[in-house]
């Protein structure tokens, strides 16, 4: 463990133990009844006409997700679409890639390696289906995962725990929180993580610190303040070829090489990260019908990146010496944004109004230098100097010499400014609508870099409006069907590998469904979708660096969610979707009226948990979970086999000790996320680790 690892550590036990003290079990959180994020205003679940699904940090903890793709497994999101990839979060959620946001702000304007969200700091997750632009701008045309981070409490409490497991896992997290007088509360989360990726050697180390602080004058004022400080010292895990995984002939001679192998060169593969930032939320309700609420952050990413790999072409007859490239990167991404509304609240006749009005704003600069070989890349200059030796996939030597260097850069600079406009109604007690309009204006522009002649362009402008309407009604007790209609416009900032502008996405939505909730601990919801979205991306099959972007696709399908809690303890979570994905306007890796590449057309989870409350002091919990995805199709007839997977835990807690050991992909299988033509993402094998908490 570094000095800064034991900085941490060290500061947030001495903290825990000066606020230590006894506590009587506390009973789970088993479902989260309200939103802010899907209309930016606190609703309940089953007044909002649109499907969502949310995550609650007791149901991250039980489910032992280690990052934050596995926080979506159980809420019928198609994640981990990478693999064991660690440049960053890779889900999709009706057929396309999700728009990530922390407390309502866009935390991606465009790709960004590295800095990925760490779960210990969430408080919950919404996952809001469909297009939600209207809300965000800045929304995909499946929908949008906003995190809520942990805040402050006028309650003291807090946790400090250690956990322990395969690929020599060893972390240490707390969380601490309580009053600081009468109108100050105060909390500080932290974490420190060293352990390995699948690869031998390849580190997956991670330093976070959360803290933050509240300030509420009065019942109708509050302002918090957030910071946000995140180190990662990381390895990589490189792709491997798809002859020599999912198209292997062990009869001809060719067996599949090993699921954890490493084509990669030992101390040159990495991705060091290093993230700044600092999150401003204010709001003050003037009387009963006057509110007004901004939220404002700023965050600054630098990464180190750099990475061997192998790729689509052999150097001996026999076609074991694989061919090699290397990519190096050192950028820089800035993030600004702010979202400032007013909420009116009033009565017009029969109909009951709560009216936002808002003005949100996204400034993205990226600035990067970068370097690649010459063999697989074409367009931009490469390294003259040739490329990384080619390596024995049986039977891997490392250590040989090569040359590297970066070969040009460039900075881009993009804004976004929205106006929105959102009225909530109710009409009596059963009915609930909702309107919404936005207008958008955003521009695009690359910039030479200072140390490169590369070349700029001029700035790029856009703009458009989009338009949501939806209606849920409570038909009988517990029973509500809704229909809404929706809208996205995603402006994409920064530009493809080779310096192409992308052009904005488009997209509409019609969805109709029911929520059904059975008791104050359940909820069940159906919905049918259909969506058709313009300028998709997809993974670029010559070059794992870039993304394509397409004509058209239309995806329709089907979903259902099933929370049903018991008083006697015994829960489920359920999801399951089917979907039927069609290229509409077709491409040259994807022809009109084939299959979407890539995208499994079924998907399906179910986590059981059940809890033995022994007496007063002593109780254990056990939970199992099943995963399924369905095959997909690249686009040029190459299958990805479905995989199902099982997960388990088991916990006991006396008095305010915990101890619970999860183990995910039980029967430890080896799979692949997706494949191509020529490479392959391998997937997690087995995951073991235990964690011991002391609560205060």
């Amino acid at each position: 463990m570094n000095k800064l690892s034991w900085v941490i550590f060290s500061t947030l036990a001495l903290a825990a133990a000066a606020r230590a003290q006894e506590r009587e079990l506390e009973e789970i959180v088993v479902l989260a009844d309200r939103v802010q994020g899907a209309t930016k205003t606190d609703t309940l679940l089953i007044e909002i006409p649109q499907s969502i699904s949310v995550v609650t940090a007791e149901q991250i903890s039980e489910r032992g997700a280690q990052n934050y793709q596995e926080v979506f497994r159980y809420s019928g999101v198609d994640t981990e679409r990478q693999g064991l990839e660690v440049r960053g979060d890779f889900f999709s959620l009706r057929g396309f890639a999700l728009k990530q946001y922390v407390d309502g702000l866009n935390t991606t304007p465009d790709f960004i390696y590295g800095s990925r969200q760490e779960t210990y700091t969430l408080e919950r997750v919404e996952v809001l289906r469909g297009p939600s632009a209207v809300m965000y701008g800045a929304g995909s045309s499946g929908g949008l995962v906003n995190a809520v981070s942990k805040r402050p409490k006028f309650e003291a409490g807090g946790e400090i725990a250690v956990q322990a497991g395969n690929f020599d896992l060893f972390a240490v997290q707390a969380d601490i929180t309580g009053p600081l007088g009468e109108q100050f509360a105060g909390r500080l989360v932290g974490m420190t993580r060293d352990g390995e990726l699948i690869s031998e050697g390849q580190a997956n180390d991670k330093d976070v610190l959360l803290p933050s602080i509240t300030w509420r004058p009065g019942d109708r004022t509050e302002l918090t303040l957030i910071g946000l400080y995140q180190k990662e010292d990381m390895g990589t895990h490189t792709y491997l070829p798809t002859e020599k995984t999912l198209n292997a002939n062990s009869g001809a001679g060719d067996p599949p090489v090993k699921h954890d192998l490493f084509i990669g060169e030992p101390g040159f593969n990495h991705m060091d990260t290093e993230q700044y930032g600092v999150t401003l939320l204010f709001t003050h309700r003037f009387n009963d019908m006057v509110a007004f609420s901004t939220s404002n952050r700023y965050l600054d990413s630098d990464v180190d990146y750099a990475e061997v790999w192998g790729c689509c072409s052999y150097a001996d007859p026999e076609r074991t010496l694989m061919n090699r490239e290397f990519y190096v990167l050192v950028g820089d991404y800035k993030v600004t944004n702010s979202d400032t509304n007013v909420q009116l609240d009033f009565d017009t006749g029969p109909l009951k109004h709560k009216v936002l009005v808002g003005l949100d704003y996204t400034k993205f600069e990226h600035s990067r230098e970068e370097g690649f070989s010459c063999g697989t890349f074409t367009g931009p200059p490469c390294w003259a100097g040739g490329a990384p030796p080619p390596i024995d996939v049986y039977n891997p030597v490392y250590g040989a010499p090569f040359t590297y260097g970066f070969t040009g850069g460039y900075k881009t600079e993009s804004n976004q400014l929205g106006l929105y406009l959102q009225d909530q109604m109710k009409v009596g007690e059963k009915v609930s609508i909702v309107l919404g309009a936005r207008r958008d204006e955003s521009d695009n522009q690359r910039f030479s870099h200072p140390k490169y002649d590369s070349p700029g362009s001029p700035k790029e402008k856009t703009d458009a409006d989009t338009y949501k309407a939806g209606i849920i009604a409570e038909v009988v007790e517990g029973v509500s069907p809704y229909a809404n209609y929706s809208e996205s416009f995603t402006p994409l900032f920064g530009t493809d590998f080779y310096g192409n502008h992308y052009d904005p996405q488009e997209a509409r939505q019609y969805e109709g469904g029911v929520k059904w909730q059975p008791n104050k601990n359940s909820l069940v919801s159906a919905a049918y979708f259909d969506i058709e979205e313009t300028g998709f991306l997809s993974q670029d099959p010559d070059n794992i660096q870039n993304f394509l972007q397409g004509g058209a696709i239309g995806v329709k399908g089907f979903e259902i969610e099933v929370i049903f809690n018991l008083d006697n303890g015994f829960g489920i979570n359920a999801n399951y979707t089917d979907m039927d994905a069609e290229v509409l306007k077709g491409t040259t890796n994807a022809p009109a009226g084939s299959r979407v590449p890539n995208l499994p057309e079924t998907i399906a989870s179910a986590w059981f948990n059940k809890t033995f409350v022994v007496n007063d002091d002593l109780a254990w919990r056990i939970g199992a979970g099943v995963r399924y995805n369905g095959d997909e199709d690249d686009g040029a007839g190459l299958i990805t086999p479905s995989v199902t997977l099982y997960d388990a835990m088991g916990e006991v807690s006396y008095r305010d000790w915990n101890v619970q050991l999860n183990v995910n992909n039980v029967a430890d299988k080896e799979y692949f996320s997706s494949c191509g033509s020529a490479i392959c993402s391998p997937a997690l094998p087995r995951v073991i680790f235990g964690t011991v908490t002391k609560k205060f």
